[in-house]
């Protein structure tokens, strides 16, 4: 009987010591950034970077992800607690004037951009119809005055006088390919 709680009691152990051990924070990012100036409210929860700004985000580990959003100007409205201090959980991100910016697959160009975390990420991407908002996965092209991105359906919405590029495949009929077989062979 001592043996089987000797045996639990180690079970158990091993649990816990492999869940902390590979336990991670999915949710912790860090940014590198640079501005020319910077303003921090602590009180509203709001942190504004100006100056051709150019912030770099890193994972947890504090590696280079690739992901960047570049700017004249960017805003970073932070949630406050129940005590009335700013948090670290991000609500809103507000990029404004020649912003660029590659989120995963995606490279953005635009005039504004907004990305918003509740309830659901979006990023709000505005340009004109001079200079439309860009947004490009290496497959697909939109430019359009206006561009929505529904980041957790990964969906595209396009407003305005929308041009662009898709990439598709087709798939070639039998006649096709006889036919095309026939002209490579003459």
């Amino acid at each position: 009987m001592k043996k089987i709680i000797y045996i639990t009691f180690a079970l158990i152990f091993c649990l816990i010591v492999i869940g902390v051990f590979s336990a991670t924070d999915d949710n912790i990012v860090y940014y590198d950034y640079n501005a020319k100036s910077m303003t921090i409210d602590k009180k509203l929860g709001i942190t504004i970077l100006k100056g051709n700004v150019k912030a770099i985000k890193l994972d947890a580990q504090k590696k280079e992800t690739g992901e960047y959003v570049n700017a004249d100007q960017i805003t970073i409205y932070n949630e406050i607690d129940d005590t009335g201090k700013m948090t670290n959980k991000v609500i809103k991100i507000e990029a404004m004037g020649n912003v660029k910016m590659k989120q995963g697959d995606m490279a953005v160009t635009c005039l504004r951009a907004v990305m918003v975390y509740k309830p659901e990420e979006v990023i709000d991407m505005e340009g004109s119809k001079e200079s439309p908002a860009i947004a490009d996965d290496g497959k697909n092209r939109i430019e359009a005055p206006r561009i929505k991105y529904y980041r957790e359906d990964d969906r595209l919405e396009a407003d305005g006088d929308v041009t662009g590029q898709i990439t598709i495949e087709e798939k070639k009929s039998e006649e096709n390919k006889d036919t095309n077989k026939e002209k490579t062979e003459k």
